[in-house]
């Protein structure tokens, strides 16, 4: 029997926590993975991996307030999104699973990895080394920042788009990826209203972040990741080329790293590659067929 892919709907602290799910249902033991969509995507960012990745029991969820789940009122710091996926795991009856991040997904799953070390098999981070820093130097800047996106919170409301098309249009403005990729993630972020589309991802996951970690506490949680890891870059994204980067993949201890050709959203765009590397890091078939 083929994988087969449906839709998820998880109750995690009286919040819907949606997603999508691909299993065998004939298959009891097969290994579990987390797939977790980087900023202002959603579970859809993983749909074209899903057909590469067949041995897995694999779960892409949307996060709080992205796609179809529901909101967060405390809002959405790295800590918090930790405790979301811990959370989720729990509520899959899981005991561990691989967690396969990508953007935003891979910034958090190493924090993950520090904070829940029990549940994470292994880290497969796309276009992702930990999250973004910040000198201490920053910190007071940042944090009027943040207060002023707090207290005047509509600067952030979806206009309304004609049609899918426009809202399509700009996502591709913010994010090089293909078309296709962006209707799939446009697909289920958006609400139809009158005669035209709104964003339904929370306004507030434009607003600033109150304070971000200094470089030396990325990289301290990243020397205290003890799972295996797998880092995916794109030879033409965003991460391979940050003064930082190296720095980070040394920290990782126990890594191996791919380069890709493509963009940031390469697992996109170009899965087939993406799977391929997944796949033969953990040891899995490669593909659906004979």
């Amino acid at each position: 029997m083929s994988p087969q892919v449906e839709p998820l709907s998880l109750s995690i602290d009286g919040r819907t926590i949606a997603g999508i799910r691909q299993r065998d249902s004939a298959v009891e033991d097969a290994p579990k993975m987390l797939c977790v969509h980087g900023w202002l995507d959603n579970a859809n960012s993983f749909v074209p991996l899903m057909p590469y990745l067949p041995a897995f029991d694999l779960v892409a969820i949307d996060l709080p307030g992205c796609g179809y789940s529901d909101a967060l009122e405390q809002g959405y710091s790295l800590h918090e999104l930790c405790y979301q996926l811990t959370r989720i795991i729990e509520a899959l009856g899981w005991s561990e699973c691989h967690v396969l991040g990508h953007s935003l997904g891979g910034c958090i799953a190493p924090l993950l990895a520090v904070a829940s070390p029990n549940i994470v098999q292994t880290l497969l981070l796309v276009e992702a080394i930990g999250p973004v820093s910040e000198s201490a130097e920053q910190l007071p800047t940042r944090m009027a920042k943040a207060m002023s996106h707090r207290l005047d919170p509509s600067r952030f409301n979806s206009r309304l788009f004609n049609n899918k098309q426009e809202a399509i249009e700009s996502r591709l403005r913010a994010a090089k990826m293909a078309q296709s990729s962006a209707k799939l993630i446009i697909d289920r972020q958006v609400n139809a209203e009158g005669d035209g589309y709104r964003w339904r991802f929370d306004p507030r996951w434009r607003t600033a972040s109150a304070q971000y970690q200094t470089e030396e506490q990325v990289q301290e949680v990243l020397k205290a990741v003890t799972c295996p890891a797998l880092t995916i870059l794109a030879d033409d994204g965003i991460i391979l080329n940050r003064p930082e980067t190296n720095d980070r993949l040394s920290a990782l201890r126990n890594r191996q790293s791919v380069s890709l050709p493509g963009q940031h959203h390469l697992h996109m765009d170009t899965p087939e590659p993406v799977a391929a590397a997944i796949n033969g890091y953990l040891q899995t078939l490669p593909a659906l067929g004979g």
